[in-house]
């Protein structure tokens, strides 16, 4: 699992799709409602059906968010294969 989102400008309002590169499904979405000196919205990510759910109001938090949250799905996917490896 790949996610991606194109970069955005938090201080703007913004709706992006979060796509899943590998399946080409959309997964999730942000939404900017604008950050900075007079704006104090924040962003909102939301994936997976709402499983996965943050406010942020930074960029940074949330690549940092959608990263960890591939991070998490890709390790829990892949675990069954290392059990069996460590048990041969």
């Amino acid at each position: 699992m790949r996610l991606r989102f194109k970069p955005f400008d938090g201080r703007a309002q913004n709706f992006i799709d979060v796509t899943d590169e590998e399946t080409g499904k959309v997964v999730g979405y942000i939404q900017s409602f604008g950050v900075g000196t007079y704006c104090s919205g924040g962003i909102n990510v939301s994936l997976f059906d709402e499983k996965y759910e943050g406010h942020f109001n930074r960029y940074e938090e949330v690549v940092g968010f959608v990263l960890g949250v591939q991070a998490v799905l890709n390790h829990m996917t892949r675990l069954p294969e290392v059990k069996e490896q460590a048990a041969a």
